[in-house]
């Protein structure tokens, strides 16, 4: 085949315009990866242990970074008991994670995590249980003891939530998660609640009441909870940069490729054109090449994304465990997709060059 021998005619040219075009959608397809994967491990959290209502601070730029205060929640319980469930969410800068997520339950909450060994810790008792993820890192069973805000905590066992992200961490008591990540002589405060209504009908009425009753506060359905999350947000709009500019660079490496490509075959294509060739005739040999080019760069970009994930996931400095180690068949259609667009947005100024080129003169090219 013709474009195949021209594809190989300039073989160091050609491999490291695959390699561009690699680079750029391995970047695409990672970071579309962890996205869609934290979109759907907070989802699927939300639904596995049926967070119907999500309440936490209005003015918070997200679920995450809320603080409502003791009096505020003392009172939602008392309106709503065993329905409301407060939680305490942060993260520790400790030796063994820089990220080391802390997750403050209540009782309730905890008898719904599903255990991988020895048992739930007692209320009060200062224990905490380490996520399946988190004790593979650290080598900790259930009787031993990890370090925490500085101090030796017991662990009493191992849990699975179904979310790998939950699974790197810890989980303990409410007054214990409020003790390692509030300030000294700072109040104790909680991230938010969530609230069970029992009757699917009655949840809007709830996150209307609750809305009306404490203006400070916002209720939103469990299925809105990982759009209200401000890092996906930053994370989808970092994504989209990176496409535009994925596209836009590979598109003009390309480019650059074909129009190198014309100016070295000068000669030869003014002998096609005596010959009956027409524009569209070479335009569509030099479209064959960016098609190799392209399709051979996309599947080396999806084996560099994975290689990519798997280091990621390895940085204890990103925190591990919840980066994900593969991606859906679909995200790799995308990105073969994507280098199709890359492929025909690149011909646009060879073409340009292509039909302006005149026979006679391209035969007395040297």
């Amino acid at each position: 085949m013709i474009f195949l021998r021209n594809v190989l005619r300039a073989p160091a040219r050609s491999l490291m315009t695959a390699l561009g075009i690699a680079a750029g959608l391995a970047l695409f397809v990672a970071i579309t990866a962890i996205t869609l994967d934290l979109r759907e491990q907070i989802q699927g959290a939300a639904n596995t242990y049926r967070l119907e209502i999500v309440v936490y601070e209005r003015r918070a730029s997200s679920p995450l970074s809320s603080h409502i205060g003791t009096p505020q929640m003392a009172d939602l319980r008392a309106r709503y008991g065993a329905a409301l469930s407060p939680l305490v969410i942060g993260s520790l800068n400790e030796k063994w994670n820089p990220y080391a997520l802390v997750v403050g339950v209540t009782p309730e909450f905890l008898r719904s995590i599903p255990l991988t060994a020895g048992e739930h810790y007692a209320e009060g008792s200062g224990d905490a249980m380490v996520g399946e993820i988190a004790s593979q890192k650290l080598t900790v069973q259930p009787g031993q003891q990890v370090t925490l805000d500085g101090r030796p905590v017991h662990i009493s066992g191992g849990f699975r939530s179904g979310s790998r992200m939950l699974d790197g961490g810890i989980m303990t008591g409410i007054a214990q998660a409020q003790a390692m990540l509030t300030r000294e002589g700072a109040e104790r405060q909680y991230t938010l609640a969530l609230l069970r209504s029992g009757q699917p009908d009655t949840v809007a009425a709830l996150i209307s009441e609750i809305n009306r009753l404490y203006p400070s506060l916002k209720a939103i359905a469990g299925t809105e909870f990982s759009g209200s999350l401000r890092l996906l947000r930053v994370i989808e709009a970092f994504v989209t940069t990176i496409s535009v500019v994925a596209l836009v660079g590979t598109c003009l490496v390309v480019s650059n490729t074909l129009l190198m490509a014309i100016a070295e075959r000068t000669r030869e294509i003014g002998i096609l054109m005596t010959v009956g060739w027409t524009p569209w005739l070479v335009l569509r040999m030099l479209l064959a090449e960016s098609l190799v080019l392209c399709a051979i760069g996309a599947a080396a970009g999806n084996a560099f994304a994975l290689v990519l994930l798997r280091v990621v996931n390895g940085m204890e400095s990103v925190g591990f465990g919840w980066i994900p180690l593969r991606y859906p068949l679909s995200l790799a259609a995308v990105s073969f997709a994507l280098a199709l667009g890359v492929a025909l947005i690149s011909l646009i100024w060879p073409a340009a060059v292509l039909y302006r080129m005149q026979p006679l003169t391209a035969l007395r090219h040297e």
